[in-house]
């Protein structure tokens, strides 16, 4: 049985290398790093109306045209469902007669976006060089976007009603951050040499306690969690990895207790049930979901009803803040149930990877995109799409790769 050498195993990799019948092109790669790289560099306020990591999807889109197939040879099980899902979305969109078409339109097409880039890295990730490149360009990038933050170069921040700021940075939303960094800290304290990359993630979960975000925190926990209780097959390796999880999670805890802004965030949620408007919001999606059931309120009509009916004083719009009832009270049950399948299959590729060369890593990413999405709606981050993207291609690289013993290097597209 594989043990789980995960990320870890990426130094014996180069001695593997690909065949020219699998090896992918030098332009796609670098496309491919290129949005990967982009993805916690988002700047809400740009002066041009189009995100940084969507101006580089696109890019990285137009490259795989230059290996079609490798880009695109499968078409992945989960791909087809959240096919399903967008015509349920544009179904949904004409019967509601939507009156914010400009927002719908815009959201539309970054679905679209979203499942084509889906369905292309789930390709080329079966490729060890390309996986290993895509989990430590991200680590670069959240290490850089975390030391940024803690410097304080382009650093943001926001007062909170508890007392204290919430920091981020470029302006970016300081959940979304959390998320993001919780997924790269994960990837950090998968690396080698570990003397180098264990006091990058220290330094990324202090950015991640700088941001406030409680959503953020138990996601990096639970993430953590996985990662802890799923290190190895063996007794040995388990018992490795249940001490590193132990010291890690300490090593939050101590953080977070130092912490007196998100400290105090946390007990006026356990205090006093203060969940950022959420415990407004939740009771009025629910009610717009007894009320239209099947195909719901329409995408971005939903949000708008949500905030006429939560009394929003200064937005004109609130999101669900939790992505099943972003998907009932928007597309109602005929979008919801083909995105949760699709969404399902990405869950079962990431178990199957646990026993393959890339470990339990895939499934704690998962895990940390999961928990994001209960507390907020990020249907169309980046984020959360390439590590679906990423659960797929390992899941399906598993399968070999518990033939033997496990070598991320050595796995086969």
């Amino acid at each position: 049985m594989a043990s789980n050498a995960g990320v870890a195993a990426f130094p014996a990799y180069v001695a593997s290398g690909t065949t020219p019948r699998t090896a992918v092109n030098l332009m796609v790669r670098a496309a491919f790093y290129l949005f990967v790289l982009s993805i916690p560099f988002e700047m809400p306020n740009r002066i041009f109306p189009v995100e940084i990591p969507t101006i580089t999807g696109s890019i990285f889109l137009l490259a795989t045209m230059f290996a079609p197939s490798a880009s695109y040879r499968r078409i992945p099980a989960a791909a087809l469902w959240f096919v399903g899902y967008l015509w349920m979305f544009g179904f949904s969109t004409l019967v509601n007669r939507s009156t914010h078409g400009d927002l719908v339109l815009q959201l539309a097409l970054l679905m679209i976006q979203l499942v084509l880039i889906l369905w292309a890295a789930s390709n080329l990730l079966r490729h060890p060089v390309v996986l290993r490149g895509v989990l430590i360009t991200l680590a670069f990038a959240v290490s850089v976007r975390a030391a940024l933050q803690v410097l304080g170069i382009g650093a943001t921040a926001h007062q909170v009603w508890t007392g204290g700021d919430r920091i981020t940075a470029f302006g970016q939303n300081a959940n979304l951050s959390a998320i993001i960094m919780s997924v790269g800290a994960l990837i950090l304290l998968s690396l080698r040499p570990k003397i180098i990359t264990w006091p990058i993630a220290a330094v990324t979960g202090l950015a991640i306690i700088q941001t406030g975000s409680r959503g953020g925190l138990i996601c990096l926990t639970v993430g953590l969690l996985v990662w802890a209780i799923g290190s190895g097959h063996t007794l040995k390796a388990r018992l490795r990895g249940a001490v590193a999880g132990v010291f890690v999670l300490a090593v939050l805890a101590f953080g977070v207790l130092s912490s007196d802004m998100l400290r105090t965030r946390l007990l006026a949620a356990a205090e006093a049930g203060s969940l950022a408007g959420r415990e407004h919001i939740y009771p009025a999606a629910l009610s717009m979901i007894s009320e239209r059931p099947i195909l719901g309120w329409g995408p971005i009509e939903n949000q708008f009803e949500i905030g006429v009916r939560i009394e929003e004083e200064q937005k004109d719009r609130r999101d669900a803040h939790n992505l099943v009832l972003d998907l009932m009270s928007s597309t109602g049950i005929l979008g919801t149930i083909p995105f949760l399948i699709g969404y399902l299959l990405c869950w079962r590729s990431a178990w199957r990877a646990r026993r393959g060369r890339s470990g339990i890593l895939p499934l704690a990413m998962m895990a940390v995109t999961f928990m994001g999405c209960m507390s907020g709606t990020w249907i169309a981050s980046k984020i959360l799409w390439l590590i679906l993207s990423i659960a797929l291609a390992t899941g399906a690289t598993a399968p070999h790769a518990a033939r033997g013993r496990s070598n991320l290097g050595e796995a086969t597209p």
